[in-house]
Order: structure tokens, then sequence, then C-alpha cells
């Protein structure tokens, strides 16, 4: 196995090129990495893993599965040095050694591997709010108010978009949650407005939605030509792409950008925000962890908490107080 080279990165390979490197070609003749890889239920999930397993095969010129099974703990410990060396974050290099250490207990349990190379490799600190925690910048009020007026409401294309960002602002969702929602999915629990999400790991979480959220959603609905259909996908496209399919997720990246060139907003800014947003407003405007975790979704309170430390840091920010 020849020695590391420095490990290409996700800015280096556009998403097309990733995808068509010779990594993913041992991988996909790995039959147990591909057994591993299914047991993970989420799409996203599993194409972090998969990326991560690429990165560290690229780095270290593997060329066969059996090249993965022989793999041992110095050949991790240089692929840790490599990633640090190429720049990346704490968080990022710890979540890469936790794909690769999951692999590895898979073939430790099917017995290709005597051992998990993996144990006793030191990994980046990350602080004890959460791998990840705090990462997405937040939106201020007033741009948050900006996104949502943004949408053209005279035409449908608008309220779906206008619907949409209510969703993200409104419920905190992960970027591809939204374009799961079907019709059905949105409905009344008494006088409460419900939204019944699939979330991470293929769960359900029906979350009572805020009412200019919920008023969105029926103005789109309400002239949707699909709106009274409950198996409906809610979120269509309207002028490009097949009738009656799902939103992709690069289109709604793309629809974050354009609506923040309108609303006035200079910086990047993509889906998550929206969901780092709606997570710290609602420490701020005092509900409770546990509340806001279940609204969410987080499996851990440890992570939806991880919101609330970031906002209080920048609160707290010594160059706040001062003048010249």
């Amino acid at each position: 196995m020849p020695s590391p080279k420095r490990v290409p990165t996700l800015v280096e390979f556009g998403n097309g090129e990733l995808d068509a490197h010779a990594a993913f070609d041992v991988l996909s003749n790995a039959r147990e990495e591909n057994a591993w890889l299914a047991n993970f239920s989420s799409h996203n999930t599993r194409q972090t893993y998969r990326r991560a397993i690429a990165s560290f095969v690229a780095t270290l010129d593997i060329s066969s599965p059996d090249d993965l099974y022989k793999v041992k703990q110095a050949h991790v410990i240089a692929w840790r040095s490599s990633m640090e060396a190429a720049g990346l974050s704490q968080g990022s290099i710890a979540n890469r050694l936790s794909s690769l250490s999951s692999l590895y207990r898979h073939l430790t349990d099917t017995q290709l591997v005597p051992a998990n190379p993996c144990a006793g490799v030191r990994r980046p600190k990350t602080g004890n709010l959460g791998i990840g925690a705090g990462k997405s910048p937040t939106l201020s009020r007033r741009q948050v108010r900006a996104f949502l007026d943004a949408p053209d409401t005279q035409t449908i294309q608008g309220l779906r978009d206008r619907a949409l960002l209510h969703v993200f602002f409104y419920v905190g969702a992960r970027c591809s949650e939204p374009a799961k929602l079907r019709v059905k999915d949105f409905g009344y629990d008494a006088e409460f407005p419900v939204l019944t999400l699939t979330i991470k790991g293929n769960k359900t979480n029906s979350v009572a939605i805020n009412l200019e959220c919920a008023r969105a959603l029926r103005e789109y609905l309400d002239i949707a030509p699909h709106g009274q259909n409950p198996e409906a996908l809610l979120f269509q496209p309207v002028k490009n792409g097949n009738k009656g399919a799902s939103l992709h997720r690069s289109q709604l990246y793309n629809l974050f950008k354009r609506y923040a060139v309108k609303a006035g907003i200079d910086h990047n800014v993509f889906p998550h925000m929206a969901r780092a947003t709606m997570i710290t407003s609602a420490f701020e405007a005092g509900c409770a962890g546990e509340d806001i975790q279940r609204t969410v979704g987080h499996a851990s309170i440890t992570t939806t908490e991880g919101y609330n430390h970031t906002a209080q840091k920048h609160r707290q920010s010594a160059s706040l107080k001062i003048g010249y």
C-alpha cells in the first residue's frame, strides 16, 4: 500500500467528479462495504459515509477491497494527519474518522478483519456541544422577514416558494425534508395546524406549526393543481422538471440563493442556516431545550443545546461591550 498522499477535499471534487472517482469503483466492488451502507436508512447519511470512505481510499491509493482489509492503525493516523494538513475542520475530521470506524466495526463483526484499526486513534476534540454544533451561521429577524416576504405571491411559484421558506424558518426542517412532504402531511389536530415530516432515520415527526406558516401553506395549496390530492407531493416543480416530481436538493439550494439576493443578503446562504436560525430564535424566545429538540427532530439534546451556547457566546462577546 503506497504512502498516503494529501487528502482530496470536497472543494476539489465537484459532486459529479467525486461520483466518478476511482475510489468509488473500489467501494462498489466490496460486498460487505455495501451491506454496511445499506444499514443506514437515510440517503444523506449513506452519501456522507460513502464520501468519507472514498476520501480514505483515495488518500491511501487503495486499489481493491483486499487492501481495505489490510489497513493498520498507522494508516488511519496518516490519513488523519493528511486531513489536518489539508485544513479540514476538527468536526469534519472527527466525522470522517467516525465513519471509517463504523465501517471497520462492521468488517470486524463479519470477521473480515481481526480488529478495528481506528481503535485508539485520537479524534479531534469538538467541545461538549456535539460534532458540528453551531457551525451554521444564523440570520437576524430582519433578514428572515425579508426572506419570507421576497417571493411574488401573485404567482403559483411564488406562493410555493413562500410556503417552502416558512417551513424552513418556522419548523427548522433539514434541507431535504420538505421535499418528502405530501399534501396529506399538512392537517389539523384540534385547533392546531400540524405538519408531519419524515426525518433522519426514516422516522416521522409531527409538529404543531406557527399560524403564519400554516396560512402560507394553505394559500399555496388552495391554488395548486394538486392541492386536493392527499397523496401528491406537497412541493412540486412549477416550470422545470417532471410534473408531480419532488424538488431536488440542488433546487432547494438555488431557491435559497435566489431569495437571498432578493432579500438584499449579500453573503452566502444555504438551507441549514434556516434550521440554525429557528433553533437559536426558539431558545431566545424562552423555549425549553427538550421542546426544541422534539420540534426539529434531534436525536440528542446536546446537539440542540449547542445552538443555544453559540448564541450565548456571541451575545457575551467582549467586543460588543466596548467603544472608541
